[in-house]
Order: C-alpha cells, then sequence, then structure tokens
C-alpha cells in the first residue's frame, strides 16, 4: 500500500512543476474607498479580481485603485470583517462599508451534550483547530495535540508502532497520571479508539477544562473531557470526495552514543586501575580493535547500526465522500495507515471505516441518524524475546556474526556463551514471532424530535464490540558454535519453545435520552436540559500458554506438551469484570440582553464499583459571565471586538480509581493448603476489604476572561483556576497483627493552581500575504495537601510529601565530585570506598556522616510548565505552518546502561570523555571517576547528580504546502488539490548538554525504543 501514495504525492509534484496560469481582458481603471460602518478607512484592505492573481491594498485614507474587466468580481477583505464581492460592470467608482465579521462569536462549541455560542459560553473550553490535524500526518490523534492548547500537556513517550501519548488536564490532580474522559460522536471512548480515529474524519473538537463545562459528565470528568463530533453529510446537491495520502519516512531523533572497541577497552582498563585491579585488555589487543586485522577475534561492532534500520517508512490514504438527498445525508470515510518500526520485521496496519447517515423522516419534526465505525489494528513482529535492555548492554568488542556466517561466539578475544546468548540480532532472526489483532466495532443508532418549537428530545443508543487477540511464540534455538574450538556452547541455547495466546472480548451498552426547551422573553433567553442515561460494561478475557511443542512449526495450544510443569504460569484461565453506571443530570441557561451569562448543571450518578451503600454522588457546578463589551461604555469603542468575563465553580468526580467491583482483585487463588499431603485450590483475601471506598471528587474554580480587539487581529483568552481533589484512594499502615495488606481508603488531597494564556494574532501583508501568530502558555503549582494523616511516603527515586509536589525526586544533593584525598578527609564520611573523584554528598544535618537523614527534595519529573509557539502564513498558492513545544521546570533521572558505566557488563557513553581523572580533577566534570559498576555502588545513590533538566524546545511540526490554482484542478476534475511536505520533530533544543544522545521525552528510567521524527509528503484533493 506504500507504494501507490508515494505514487501519487509524485504525480501531484510533478503537475505542481508544470503549473502556467495567464489573465488577459479588456480591462478598465477602477477606483474606490473602503470604510467601516462608523466611516473610517480601513487600511491596508485587500481588494482582488476573484479566480486571478490580481490585486492591490487600501492606502492610509481607505482609497485603492485596481484594472478590471466589466465582467470581473472584486473580493475585499479584511481581518475581522465579512469578505464582500461586487462585480464591477460599468462602474468607475466603488465605495464599499464593510461590516464586522462576528462569527468567531458566532462560532458554535461542542460542549456536554449539545452546543453552544462561543459568545455564550461561560466555562473554561478550549477548541482545537482540525487544520492542525489534518495539514500533517501524525500516527495519533494524541500525539497531534501537544502544543495545540494550553493546559493541555501531551507526553510523547518514545514507543514502537503503535504507540500514542499520555494527556492529562490541568496537570496530575492525583498521585498517579490520569487521563481526560474521551467522548466520540456522544459516546465515551477509550484512549485506543481516539488513537486511531482518522483526523479528516474530525468534525470538531472540545477540550472542557474547568467543572463547570465538564461535571455535565459527572463520575468520570474529574481529570477534563476531551470531545469529538465526526463529520456528516452536508447539504449539498452534489457529492463531494475528498482524498488525502502521504508517504513519509520515520527515523531517530536520537542514538545512545556508547564507545567504539578501541574506548571501551581504554575506558575499561581505566576502571579496572581506578579499583586497583590488573587492565583487562592488553596494548596489542586494544591496536587490533582499531585496525580490523582480527574482526573474528576482536570486532568493532556497533549494534544500533546493525540491529535498527536507519530509516522506516509509513503511509496512510483515506478517502472520504459526503453527499446529501432530498431527505438523507451521509458521510463515508475509509483509511488504511502503515507504519513499520525501526526494528526489521516489524510493523502496524490500521484498517478504519465510518458511515454516519441522517435522515429527515418529518423535516423539521423528526430526525434520526446512524453512526458506524469499524477499526482493525495488527501488529506483525518477526523476532521474539528482543530486549533494549540487552542491546543497550551488548558490546563493541562482541563479535554479531563471524567470517564463516556463524553467529557470534567471541567478545573481547575469548569465547563468551553467555554474551553470545545476548545477541539481539539473532534474536530478531530466530527468536520466534508475534502478532496482535485488535477489532474494534461501533454501532449506533439517534433520533431528535421537535414536537414544538424550542423543545427538542433526543435519543442515543450504541452497542460496541472490541475483540482482542494477541499470540507469540518463542522458538528453539541451536547452541552458537564456539569459532574457536567448533564446539557448541551449550549455555547459547534455547532447548525450550513456548506459545502464549491472549483473548479479550469486550461488550459496552450505552441508553441515553435528553430533553431541551428553549425561549426567548423579550431581553431574556433561556434554556433547560435534562437527560438520563445507563451504561454497561462487560470484559472477558482469556489466557492459554503452553511449553516444549515438538517443533516450531506446531504453534496452537492444543499441540503443545500437557504436562502441569509445561503450562505457562497463570495459563488455562479466564477472567470477566462487569460494571455499570446511571445517570441523572441536567443543565439551565440563562441570557438576559446578550450581556450577563448563567450556567447551572447538576449531575447525580451510581456506579456499581462501590458498595450499595457509597454508590450515589451528586455533582453540581455553576457559572456567570458578563459580556462587558455589550455594554454601552465599552460598544462604542470601535477597537474592542468582545470583552468577557467568566467564572465558574463545580464539582467532578473519579470511578476509576476503585476496580470493578471493588473486590475481586483482592482476591488470591491457586494452591495454600495441604490436606493429608495433597494440595488443595482455593480462594483466600490477601487484601483488607474497604466497604466505605467511594469516589475521588475534584472541587474547581475558575476565573477567566475573554477578549478580542482591532477587529479579531489580536484574541487573548486566559484563565486562572485552583483544583482541589480529595478522597484519594491510598493504602494507610495497618497494625501487623491485621494479616492483610493495608485496603485502600479515601484519604489523600492535593490541590493545582495554574494560569493558562492563549494569544493569536491575526494579519496581512499587502495584497497576498496573510498570516497567523499563536501562542500557549501553561503553569500550574502542585501541592500534596494530605496522606491521610501520614506525613511522607517514598517509592523509588520519588517521595509523596505534605507540602511538596506530586512527582519529586528525593535523595542526596551532589556537590560535585572530590577533588583529591585531602578533600575527601575533610568532608563528611560517606563510605569506605570514596576516593578522589567519585561524588561529593551534602552533609544537610551537619552530622559528619552522610545517611538516609541528608536526603532532601532533588526536582521533579512533572512537567508544570508547558508552552507552544504556532505560526501559519500564506503567499497565493503557498502555506507555511510551524507548531513547537516546548517545557520547562522538569527533571529527568537517568541510571543503569542509560547513565553508568559498564553497568552490569554493559557498554560506557562517550559523554564520559567529560570525566574526572588524576590528570584532570575538575570537580565540576559531567561524570565521576570511571568504575565498573561493582565497584562502584557507592556513585549510584539516588542523587541530584544523576539528575538531568528534562526541559526542552521542540519544533513539533512544519508544514509547507501548495494549492494548486482552480483553472489547473479544475481541468483534472478536482474542486482543489494541495501537495505538501511535512516534517515532525525535526528539531529540539535541549536544556541539559549531558542529555546529547537521549529524546527528552522518554522519561526517567535506562533507555528503550528512540524517539522519532519524520518526513513526509502529502497530497490532498477535493472531487
Amino acid at each position: 500500500m506504500p507504494v501507490p501514495a508515494f505514487s501519487l504525492v509524485l504525480s501531484a509534484l510533478f503537475f505542481l512543476l508544470t503549473i502556467q496560469t495567464g489573465y488577459s481582458q479588456t480591462q478598465q481603471r477602477v477606483s474606490g474607498k473602503v470604510v467601516d460602518e462608523q466611516n473610517q478607512p480601513l487600511i491596508g484592505l485587500t481588494v482582488v479580481v476573484k479566480n486571478s492573481t490580481t490585486g492591490t491594498t487600501t492606502n492610509m485614507d481607505g482609497a485603492f485603485t485596481i484594472a478590471a474587466a466589466p465582467t470581473d468580481v472584486l473580493v475585499f477583505s479584511y481581518i475581522g470583517y465579512e469578505t464582500k464581492e461586487v462585480t464591477v460592470g460599468n462602474q468607475a467608482t466603488i465605495n464599499v462599508t464593510m461590516k464586522p465579521d462576528a462569527k468567531s462569536l458566532e462560532e458554535v462549541v461542542v460542549v456536554g451534550y449539545g452546543t453552544q455560542k462561543r459568545a455564550d459560553v461561560t466555562g473554561s473550553v478550549a477548541t482545537v483547530d482540525t487544520k492542525q490535524l489534518t495539514d500533517r500526518p501524525v500516527t495519533s490523534v494524541q500525539n497531534a495535540l501537544q502544543g495545540v492548547a494550553p493546559g493541555l500537556t501531551v507526553i510523547q513517550r518514545p514507543g514502537d508502532v503503535g504507540s500514542v501519548g499520555t494527556i492529562t488536564v490541568r496537570g496530575r490532580t492525583n498521585l498517579s497520571s490520569p487521563g481526560p474522559m474521551i467522548i466520540i460522536d456522544g459516546i465515551p471512548a477509550s484512549d485506543t479508539e481516539l488513537a486511531a480515529l482518522n483526523p479528516n474524519d474530525i468534525e470538531n473538537m472540545s477540550v472542557l477544562k474547568d467543572a463547570s463545562a465538564a461535571s455535565i459528565y459527572g463520575s468520570r470528568a474529574a481529570n477534563g473531557v476531551i470531545v469529538v463530533t465526526t463529520r456528516t453529510g452536508k447539504n449539498t446537491e452534489k457529492t463531494t470526495i475528498g482524498f488525502n495520502a502521504n508517504y513519509g519516512w520515520q527515523s531517530p531523533t536520537r542514538l545512545p552514543e556508547y564507545m567504539d572497541a578501541v574506548g571501551y577497552a581504554r575506558f575499561h582498563n581505566e576502571a579496572m586501575t581506578n579499583a586497583g585491579k590488573a587492565p583487562t585488555y592488553t596494548d596489542e589487543q586494544i591496536q587490533k580493535l582499531g585496525n580490523g586485522s582480527d574482526p573474528d577475534m576482536y570486532p568493532n561492532t556497533d549494534w544500533y547500526d546493525l540491529v535498527l534500520r536507519e530509516t522506516a517508512p509509513q503511509s496512510d490514504i483515506n478517502l472520504n465522500v459526503s453527499s446529501s438527498g432530498k431527505n438523507t445525508s451521509y458521510y463515508l470515510g475509509a483509511s488504511y495507515f502503515n507504519q513499520q518500526s525501526l526494528l526489521p520485521g516489524k510493523d502496524m496496519d490500521r484498517y478504519s471505516v465510518k458511515l454516519n447517515t441522517s435522515t429527515d423522516v418529518f423535516p423539521e419534526i423528526l430526525k434520526i441518524g446512524t453512526n458506524i465505525s469499524f477499526i482493525r489494528q495488527d501488529y506483525d513482529t518477526e523476532g521474539a524475546g528482543f530486549s533494549w535492555t540487552e542491546l543497550n548492554r551488548s558490546l563493541p568488542v562482541t563479535v554479531a556474526r563471524h567470517s564463516d556466517g556463524s553467529w557470534g561466539s567471541i567478545s573481547g578475544g575469548s569465547a563468551n556463551a553467555n554474551t553470545a546468548a545476548r545477541n539481539q540480532l539473532r534474536k530478531i532472526e530466530e527468536g520466534g514471532s508475534s502478532w496482535t489483532r485488535n477489532n474494534y466495532l461501533q454501532t449506533a443508532a439517534n433520533a431528535s424530535l421537535t414536537p414544538l418549537k424550542g423543545l427538542t428530545v433526543n435519543g442515543l443508543f450504541s452497542l460496541k464490540y472490541s475483540n482482542l487477540m494477541n499470540w507469540s511464540f518463542n522458538s528453539t534455538m541451536d547452541p552458537i558454535v564456539d569459532f574457536t574450538t567448533k564446539q557448541p556452547m551449550s549455555a547459547s541455547a534455547v532447548t525450550v519453545n513456548q506459545m502464549q495466546e491472549n483473548w479479550g472480548r469486550r461488550q459496552e451498552i450505552l441508553t441515553q435520552g435528553t430533553a431541551s426547551y428553549e425561549r426567548t422573553f423579550g431581553k431574556h433567553t433561556g434554556k433547560v436540559m435534562v437527560g438520563a442515561s445507563q451504561e454497561s460494561n462487560v470484559y472477558r478475557t482469556a489466557f492459554m500458554g503452553r511449553k516444549n511443542f515438538p517443533n516450531d512449526e506446531m504453534t496452537t495450544v492444543g499441540t503443545g506438551s500437557a504436562s502441569p510443569e509445561n503450562i505457562v504460569s497463570g495459563a488455562n484461565s479466564t477472567a470477566e469484570t462487569q460494571w455499570a453506571i446511571r445517570s441523572f443530570f441536567g443543565r439551565v441557561n440563562y441570557d438576559f440582553q446578550n450581556k450577563y451569562l448563567f450556567e447551572g448543571t447538576l449531575r447525580t450518578d451510581y456506579s456499581s464499583r462501590f458498595h450499595p451503600d457509597q454508590r450515589e454522588a451528586v455533582f453540581p457546578s455553576f457559572s456567570a459571565g458578563w459580556r462587558l463589551s455589550e455594554e454601552p461604555f465599552i460598544k462604542n469603542i470601535s477597537w474592542i471586538d468582545n470583552l468577557k468575563l467568566r467564572g465558574s465553580w463545580g464539582a467532578l468526580g473519579n470511578q476509576d480509581v476503585v476496580p470493578p467491583g471493588n473486590y475481586y482483585s483482592l482476591l488470591s487463588t491457586g494452591y495454600a493448603y495441604n490436606f493429608d499431603g495433597n494440595p488443595v485450590d482455593g480462594a483466600w483475601q490477601g487484601t483488607g476489604a474497604n466497604t466505605l471506598a467511594t469516589w475521588e471528587k475534584v472541587y474547581m474554580t475558575d476565573f477567566g476572561v475573554d477578549f478580542s480587539i482591532f477587529r479579531g487581529k489580536l484574541d487573548v483568552v486566559a484563565d486562572y483556576y485552583i483544583k482541589n481533589t480529595e478522597g484519594i484512594l491510598m493504602q494507610l499502615p495497618v497494625l501487623a497483627t491485621y494479616g492483610l495488606a493495608a485496603p485502600y481508603r479515601n484519604a489523600a488531597e492535593t490541590r493545582n493552581k495554574g494560569i493558562e494564556l492563549n494569544l493569536v494574532h491575526n494579519g496581512a501583508i499587502g495584497t497576498d500575504f496573510t498570516y497567523t501568530i499563536g501562542a500557549n502558555f501553561s503553569k500550574i503549582q502542585n501541592e500534596i495537601v494530605s496522606l491521610g494523616g501520614v506525613e511522607e511516603r517514598i517509592n523509588g527515586y520519588w517521595i509523596e510529601r505534605v507540602g511538596e509536589s506530586v512527582g519529586a525526586f528525593y535523595g542526596y544533593r551532589a556537590e560535585g565530585l572530590f577533588v583529591n584525598e585531602e578533600d575527601v578527609q575533610g568532608h563528611a564520611f560517606q563510605s569506605a570506598a570514596t576516593k578522589p573523584g567519585d561524588i561529593k554528598y551534602a552533609d544537610i544535618n551537619g552530622d559528619e556522616v552522610i545517611d538516609a537523614a541528608d536526603r532532601v527534595i532533588l526536582g521533579n519529573d512533572v512537567p508544570w510548565m508547558t508552552y507552544g509557539f504556532n505560526v501559519g502564513a500564506s503567499y497565493k498558492g503557498f502555506d507555511l505552518n510551524v507548531i513547537t513545544y516546548g517545557v520547562a521546570d522538569v527533571d529527568t533521572y537517568l541510571e543503569a546502561e542509560a547513565a553508568y558505566p559498564f553497568f552490569n557488563g554493559a557498554n560506557i557513553k562517550k559523554a564520559y570523555e567529560n570525566r574526572w581523572t588524576a590528570e584532570n580533577p575538575d570537580p565540576n566534570a559531567h561524570f565521576p571517576r570511571t568504575l565498573i559498576s561493582a565497584d562502584a555502588s557507592h556513585n549510584y545513590n539516588t542523587s541530584s547528580f544523576w539528575l538531568f533538566s528534562g526541559a526542552y524546545f521542540r519544533i513539533r511540526a512544519i508544514t509547507l504546502g501548495y494549492n494548486i490554482p482552480e483553472t489547473v484542478s479544475s481541468k483534472l476534475g478536482m474542486q482543489t488539490l494541495r501537495v505538501y511536505a511535512t516534517s515532525n520533530n525535526p528539531f529540539t533544543i535541549m536544556g541539559d548538554e549531558r542529555l546529547s544522545d537521549y529524546d527528552p521525552e522518554f522519561g526517567s528510567g535506562r533507555g528503550g525504543y528512540p524517539g522519532l521524527k519524520t518526513f513526509s509528503l502529502g497530497v490532498n484533493a477535493k472531487f
């Protein structure tokens, strides 16, 4: 499938290079003046002859002169005003009065269970420009949202094919990283469904950020709501066909930079010498590693170069048809997306089809519709058992393949079965295979009845099925033959093959009904909406696994060994979870004189996740708005288009903190007792139950201002909010006599205070150049208010402490490196192994001993501050769009192979060139003296030394497009034709020079699949 897409792109580019246009008619001189409603001249207004490149701009007096034929149409356009067209005819003078364009205020915003005019919105709602999703290729909708709206944090962790970014709205509020609720066409959806949604099928998207906007969704809206509406057939007489295709190449943003064979040997010798041990490699061996004279014994292997592709292709093709008949309209979209991995033999194929229909049974009285979608995602992998950890441990002195074609058995001049067994190239070629087949089917029917003016009754029924299957087979592998002795190395063999297969089936049913009534009484406008919904979810899984198959071609569970010891642990099991939620909700809107706005919502949820006594929760919210721009004392200020103050308060909930049933996960099963020496299966309670466990609740206050000035040239949206999360589930200490693991209780509390700012400037220079500049900024101050009476909890690098932020790193504060022995002796005692060149830790309590009492808060791994700049420009047929994204005040903690030299037998990074040595005893060197991990544990305490700044500024996307002139595209049977080139993640500026080989979005840890940048060519056509 990628080849046709690529061919189409090249064909489109050929058209671009062969375009010629012309314009020739009997022309006359036309002059005039353009003013606004206050009779003030409009300076720099664009006047063009329609369907031509002839144009001009008005001068300081609003006057213009242009050459045009009598049959020509003059198009007058100015930012913030409605575009006006005038036929020239026999007029030599044309004077025009422009009317303000109120479309930004009349813009319809999708909110919970309905829509509102933007001017009437009193909550904090961000709308996403769908052009930013469709004008460039993206692997998922989540990844496309990065940097497009303030308060929306998207972390695109590097991952293999099919990976998606994680989203948080207004920061982490509980002690984990919960994501927002997702609604697609009124139906709750999963992250996977959003990721697989074709951006070309999206009509509009809104992010409900504050409580007044989101509380209508109650129990799952604590972390915000993303509302998506897909396209429907347009009320046009003719059918419209859209075709979009792109083909691109993926490559790593950064790869780990490890030493080559010579560097490895020299640094390893240095590490041994620093520990008082004999060097590992002789000068002769190092010389052989460098000159390549004996590659079968002393190689110089670049494992990343051997294992990974330099580039991996991806392609996306989609076709959509929109049509409207006398009573029925429909939209049909179909797409195919292929993404190949940097790992050979691994890829993903995604197929999706969407059909939306709408029929006027009785025009303006009864309308019915359907919404059907199907998504299939296939993942295929040749090779099994691949490990990024083992790849990062692979040594340049280890042979990958010998000159005789056999797998490498030599490492550093001698045979090593353990190193040979870790050969990841062999794992890919001989390790086995795996596949995943995921199918998502959604069917929905809706109806809308308007029995009388202002009253609308809506109904929706949805049935969703998900079938999830994955299978893997680890093959047997013969022992590698020792290159020197020609004898098999038994430790390198895989003698037992294994198969695992998982099946999952999910059924989701939603029944929903709403009724709304809207009426205007003089200066008063009111609207009331009430509704109810019932949602049920059943998920059943099965797991099968066997070992010791007769050969690697017999791969079904029935062909594996039936003996108990060859059944994979946990296999031959099924599980099922069920939950349901019933809801009643309502909303009241009131508008007086189009100036004073009020909205109140109330939702009551009943969730089966809780004990019957705790199932009910009520979520109220209130908001108000004051449109100052409609007041007499401001309305006559011509440069103010819109000015609105907003305020809101509301309650939200989170039911997902409690597993379905709140009991099943507390039970353990298996062999726990024996009777008369015979083991007996059973079930027992391993964790305490808390029948009082209930909703996690969020209480949010928001103050905002929206204003637009200079006829839409500058739009500003600013918000300040306080978000309190209460009743966070956590395990509190219990007495040892309790006998069970501590139950979860609603005990913790956090608070977020944040500001958000979004600026958009629209402008034009001359007749042909228009531009848009946007900026967004979000800063959050997070605080843990309570841990249920506990002051702190330590977990690995992190600490949860009252008064501090979620995601805080905890450890020793490094004060550089010890310069010499005198420096060591003059400092607080650290360990008997401490020597010059080791990390110096701060003695916080001054007791002359470095111990656990000296640990402090070091930093934070949550991006509490994010920002972005977006630039769009167009000149004649060309368009350029740039999206950027930045993160500040965030840290990354690296360990193991990602930072420590020779960790558990691994290589060492090139960055260690800047280290402490006896010849260069720099206390501020980037790294301490070189040691192997067994001798350096005292340098690997959790400390600020291994904490790197995770701040970065990234060019998220650059897209350059060209719209083929209509005179050319129409000859090809097209309404429009656009070709473009785009690059995602082409440039990144890092906040820490020591992270030169590490993608900043990877996060803390030891490394893995690299971050990706892409370059693509594409075409958009409409017929």
